[in-house]
């Protein structure tokens, strides 16, 4: 029995040997992390994350992680010049997985751009910032979902901080000078502004501590040479050169500027001495000169020469009246000595005025010497170019002064005979008024000097000056005073006309301040009132026009309207800065836009003011405007208009406005006639 179990025993001994064992197979298994040498892998299958590489040893399962970085964890007083830190990591990551999401720096809550770099080694990471650091800040890079080249990722997170010490400012000032090198007609106020960077529209922005250092003769500025203090004067051919230093000792580029100086434009002027003299020697014809001013010369434009072909009053006394009516002017030559010894009848045959002078009439100029030059006809006006809006109807408007302008006095007086027009209402009264053009006031001249002929077909007015007549009769009434501080200014008929349109409501119950700046919004307002754009002032505006805007302004509605019609635009930096003033030529620009004035019905120059160049954006809507008269020059505080100055910058004027507006919606609705 014993030899039966034995034999037994031994068969199933080299069973297992020939057919294997599962048990013995399931020890060394691949999968559980066990690998014996000389393993064979259990399924062939190796894609299935199982432990098991291709040439069965052991897969790599552990994620990477950061081994180092070159600042260390909770390092203070890092320099804010620093640009960089470099990650290092336990071994080879996948370029892939480096991006902003995987690795970020921070500047407490704030992310902060940067750039990647790994090396070829796959183990350091350089990670470049494109800010600036900030003095006495906490920095933070963080690492997190890096992959390595098997594809393990990392799930936890890497917090390495640091901490800025003072600000180290490397950034040279940025010195700029206003105005900058250019050609100018005039002296220039010159300043020299360093800023802390590019931001160069603010004052917040300006370096306080830095030198400006300069010279204005060519040579080279330095450290121990002269440094900036106040504005300079410069009149003359000047070269500056500059260069600024802050309180770090950073020092900026030298910059080279060239002011060049000569005479201003003199429109209409034939020759002008050289500068700084720059007085006009002669004018083109057709003009006259005044103040150093070519002037269009009054009269009939369209004659020849008035001095070639106009008649000499007679030198030898009589009774008789002389009549002049085919001369385009009378002459008086200096051996009348101001005294015509013969009555003249001189007859405008175009406009049917007659001047009548008697014997012996006495001509003197506005100081007393005797006149010696041309007298021209009246000149005949249109009621447009002047305010009107006061309770008359003006008739007949005419101009009567000498050729070269200026003012003559007559003794006895002359009598001006104007026919009247189908204009004219029989049998109402006429009411003469006088016109001094530099105030813009109406004077009522004297009734008893006023008549109508036998026939009733024309008016005799007796003066004994010369200057502007309006003959008028009575109209609509306005008498009523609308604001207390216009009642003696200059542009009052203007602002009360734009009153009662109900296109302005002035500054406070009774003030309208003609003599404050006008804002920019508020000229907004107006300009779309003018046109007749109508604009819903309870409109609700979501987004805001313009990021200084604010959505709960009064004038909101109307910058929206005005930008979606194209007449703002706003500033490059996206402002529109409504509370600003707003200077003479923007206005006029927007106005013109607004009314679609075709600008190119302008030929030449209308006027003679030596501070509007051809060559500037505004020259085409400044130059329409002066030609139909929308506006002046320069006025002074007591209203006196500057003839030479037209002053394009500077701020625009409340009863300024006034007029421009009024003008230009007379021109359109004329034109639209």
């Amino acid at each position: 029995m014993n030899n039966i179990f034995k034999k037994i025993s031994f068969i199933l001994l080299l069973l297992v040997f020939t057919l294997g064992s599962p048990v013995i197979a399931e020890a060394s298994y691949c999968g559980d992390g066990i690998l014996s040498e000389g393993e064979a892998c259990d399924d062939g299958n190796f894609d299935n994350r199982d432990g098991c590489s291709s040439y069965c040893e052991l897969e790599d399962m552990t994620p990477p992680s950061v081994f180092a970085v070159s600042i260390p964890n909770n390092q203070t007083g890092v320099s804010t010049l620093t640009n960089q830190i470099v990650v290092t990591f336990n071994e080879p990551v996948d370029p892939t997985s480096i991006n902003s999401n995987s690795v970020i720096f921070k500047q407490f809550n704030n992310v902060i751009n940067v750039e990647f770099e790994l090396a070829e080694n796959q183990v350091d990471l350089t990670v470049s910032f494109l800010e600036e650091l900030e003095g006495e800040k906490d920095y933070s890079i963080i690492v997190e979902k890096v992959k390595d080249i098997p594809g393990n990722m990392n799930l936890d997170r890497f917090v390495s901080t640091f901490f800025t010490g003072e600000f180290t400012d490397v950034n040279p000032p940025n010195v700029v000078a206003r105005p900058s090198g250019g050609s100018y007609s005039v002296g220039q106020s010159l300043t020299l502004t360093a800023y802390d960077g590019e931001l160069t529209f603010s004052d917040e922005y300006i370096d306080e501590g830095a030198k400006v250092y300069y010279t204005m003769d060519g040579s080279t500025p330095s450290v121990s040479g002269k440094v900036f203090s106040k504005p300079l004067s410069i009149k003359t051919n000047t070269t500056l050169k500059y260069f600024g230093v802050d309180t770090n000792n950073n020092k900026s580029n030298l910059v080279t500027q060239n002011y060049i100086f000569s005479c201003a434009e003199k429109p209409n002027a034939k020759s002008v001495t050289s500068y700084p003299e720059c007085q006009v020697e002669e004018c083109n014809y057709g003009h006259v000169l005044k103040s150093n001013v070519c002037v269009i010369r009054l009269g009939d434009q369209n004659t020849d020469d008035y001095k070639a072909n106009a008649a000499t009053a007679p030198l030898f006394g009589s009774d008789t009246p002389m009549t002049i009516s085919t001369r385009p002017a009378l002459y008086i030559t200096p051996e009348h000595e101001g005294v015509i010894p013969r009555p003249i009848h001189f007859v405008d045959l175009e406009g049917g005025t007659v001047i009548d002078l008697e014997r012996d009439t006495h001509i003197t100029n506005l100081d007393g010497s005797n006149f010696t030059g041309y007298l021209l006809p009246p000149d005949n006006l249109y009621s447009k170019s002047f305010p009107i809006n006061f309770g008359y109807s003006f008739k007949s408007i005419f101009h009567l002064e000498p050729a070269e302008g200026g003012e003559l006095r007559f003794s006895p007086s002359i009598k001006v005979t104007v026919p009247f027009t189908d204009r004219y209402n029989e049998g109402e009264k006429i009411t003469v008024f006088t016109f001094d053009p530099l105030t813009e006031e109406y004077f009522v001249h004297d009734p008893s000097l006023v008549s109508i002929n036998d026939t009733g077909d024309a008016v005799s007015i007796i003066s004994n000056t010369t200057g502007t007549f309006l003959i008028a009769q009575p109209g609509l009434s306005y008498n009523s005073i609308v604001f207390k501080d216009t009642i003696d200014h200059w542009a009052k008929n203007y602002i009360e006309q734009l009153y009662r349109w109900e296109y302005v409501k002035g500054r406070a119950k009774g003030v309208f301040a003609p003599d404050d700046i006008l804002t920019r919004a508020e000229f907004t307002k107006i300009a779309l009132n003018a046109i007749g754009e109508d604009v819903d002032v309870f409109e609700y505006v979501e987004d805001a026009p313009f990021f200084d805007v604010p959505l709960y302004a009064w004038y909101v509605p109307y910058v929206k309207r005005a930008k979606q019609l194209g007449l703002i635009n706003g500033y490059p930096d996206g402002s529109f800065k409504p509370d600003s003033p707003i200077n003479r030529v923007e206005a006029i620009k927007i106005l013109m836009q607004a009314f679609q004035f075709d600008l190119t019905t302008v030929g030449q120059r209308a006027d003679n003011f030596e501070d509007i160049l051809t060559k500037e954006w505004y020259f085409p809507a400044t130059n329409f405007a002066l030609h139909h008269r929308l506006i002046d020059g320069i006025r002074l505080p007591n209203g006196t208009i500057q003839y030479d100055s037209f002053g394009p910058a500077r701020n625009m004027k409340r009863g300024e406005m006034a007029k421009l507006a009024v003008k230009a919606i007379e021109l359109k609705n004329g034109a639209e006639e």
